[in-house]
């Protein structure tokens, strides 16, 4: 490389970038919609890939006391981090990890009868009496207890000492024809609860949970008692935005948190004549201005951004040409010769430039929730 490109590489080398500053706003965009209903902060997978402790401590924060994660393993690491708060676990659990429930105060999802069964013996042998959340199967057909048993099976888990029903929840299909359906079901299922309980006059304290970050935005009558946003806290749109309302849309005032960024490791001009990366690939015409960037598809950077993507260098686009395992090759013929050590902004923005997660999404053929969460669990996460 020439003598004028060499620099001192510092620091990591690929990193996320994550604003307190936008999480909180949209939080408190997200608020404003909902009102009254509280909010549970979903930070399963690794919170989309930004990091589930970093995530969940920056909106404890910011005062939510409420999170969401898929598996007790992802809970247990929050607690070990040090958030408080009720974290419930959103999916299943294993017989192994029913202790992990107890000693971390977590909060389960039930909907297998054999599995309240193992919860409420454990709690009546440690003498402790332990919250549940219980997932309906309001229409999605993959987890919960179908609404045509919802009944008799709460009634069954009534009669279980150990256990003390905290909530029912649901999950939206984010069919517009069948979600209005999905809530009239679940609010059923509770005034059965109530059936059988025979609560005070005026007692309304079993509440209920089913629009995550699509319904937040698409269906205000799914609100009810607890949403659950995830991508929406990111700034990030969750779906098409032909499926969503645009004007709880610009209400929320979504500002993306996340910005991924890697140094440039090495910059060089390739002659005329020869190629660029792995396997049969078409000579070069003209020479041609390359840097490398330390960053490739086993540090979560989509391979398919070869296909059309660019990189942010000094300000201008630099098409990707080439992802390899550990690095990705740009070209900077349109740009100032970079540095060793200069950024790159893979997503995110650079003076009057920027790349979206739509964007990346629209090119790599995914989506915004699979994009950041393929960012290894190690890789560096810096909150600013």
């Amino acid at each position: 490389m020439d003598a004028e490109t060499r620099g001192w590489l510092d620091g990591p080398t690929s990193w996320l970038e994550l604003s307190r500053a936008a999480l909180t706003h949209n939080l408190e965009g997200i608020q404003r919609l909902v009102g009254a209903a509280l909010i549970m902060a979903v930070v399963k997978a690794n919170a989309y890939g930004v990091g589930a402790i970093g995530m969940a401590q920056a909106l404890a924060a910011a005062g939510v006391r409420l999170f969401g994660v898929a598996t007790v393993a992802e809970a247990v690491k929050l607690r070990q981090a040090g958030v408080a708060g009720q974290i419930v676990c959103l999916a299943w659990f294993t017989r192994s990890e029913v202790p992990a429930l107890f000693e971390h105060a977590l909060t389960p999802a039930v909907f297998d009868l054999e599995a309240a069964r193992l919860l409420d013996a454990h709690a009546r042998a440690v003498g402790q009496r332990l919250p549940v959340w219980v997932k309906i199967d309001t229409g999605l057909s993959r987890l919960g207890v179908p609404v045509a048993t919802a009944t008799d099976f709460l009634r069954q888990l009534l009669a279980l000492p150990g256990l003390q029903i905290a909530g029912l929840f649901s999950t939206l299909t984010e069919n517009p024809g069948r979600d209005p359906i999905q809530t009239q079901r679940l609010l059923a299922v509770r005034r059965a609860f109530f059936a059988l309980t025979r609560p005070r006059p005026g007692q309304n304290d079993l509440p209920l949970s089913l629009a995550s970050s699509h319904g937040i935005i698409s269906l205000p009558a799914g609100y009810l008692d607890i949403v659950r946003p995830g991508i929406l806290l990111h700034g990030l749109e969750p779906s098409e935005r032909s499926r969503l309302d645009e004007g709880l849309l610009a209400r929320a005032d979504l500002r993306p948190i996340a910005s991924w960024k890697a140094r440039v490791v090495d910059v060089r001009t390739v002659a005329a004549g020869e190629q660029i990366g792995y396997g049969r690939q078409p000579a070069l015409a003209d020479p041609t201005a390359l840097a490398t960037l330390a960053i490739g598809w086993a540090d979560g950077y989509p391979p398919a951004m070869s296909q059309g993507g660019a990189v942010l260098i000094a300000g201008r686009r630099c098409p990707v040409v080439t992802v390899s395992a550990n690095c990705t090759i740009v070209d900077v013929s349109q740009t100032r010769r970079p540095a060793i050590g200069d950024v790159a902004v893979l997503l995110g923005e650079q003076s009057a430039e920027a790349i979206s997660a739509a964007e990346m999404a629209h090119i790599t053929g995914s989506n915004v929730y699979r994009l950041l969460a393929a960012v290894p669990e190690g890789a560096a996460r810096i909150w600013r």
